[in-house]
């Protein structure tokens, strides 16, 4: 008798109530749709090469003894990798050296 009272008993208290609420009616479509922000533009990586060409330019465009300390920091780079950086840069035409132990960018920025 047990057996079949059970099961009237739950339906006749569901049949009472307005059953589970529906907790979702109030609540955003989807909760994670959000508007993502603006990436953060990553920095442009140059050669030693470049930074060393984009140093002189910044410092008078002729990379003298008087310089030399500026257009290294300038630079991020030794004065180990200048001597190694400015016969490149000679042989592609990017600088010039003269007598005077001078060398001069030549560049579009450098005229």
């Amino acid at each position: 008798m047990i057996r079949y009272l059970a099961p009237l008993a739950l339906l006749s208290v569901t049949a009472c109530t307005s059953g589970i609420p529906d907790l979702g009616r109030n609540m955003p479509a989807d909760p994670m749709d959000r508007v993502a922000p603006a990436p953060t533009p990553q920095p442009t990586v140059l050669t030693a090469k470049e930074r060393l060409v984009r140093g002189i330019e910044n410092n008078g465009c002729t990379l003298t003894t008087t310089n030399a300390g500026a257009v290294l920091t300038d630079a991020t780079i030794s004065q180990a990798e200048l001597a190694s950086l400015i016969p490149q840069l000679e042989s592609e035409g990017r600088v010039e050296v003269s007598g005077d132990s001078a060398i001069r960018v030549v560049s579009d920025r450098c005229i």
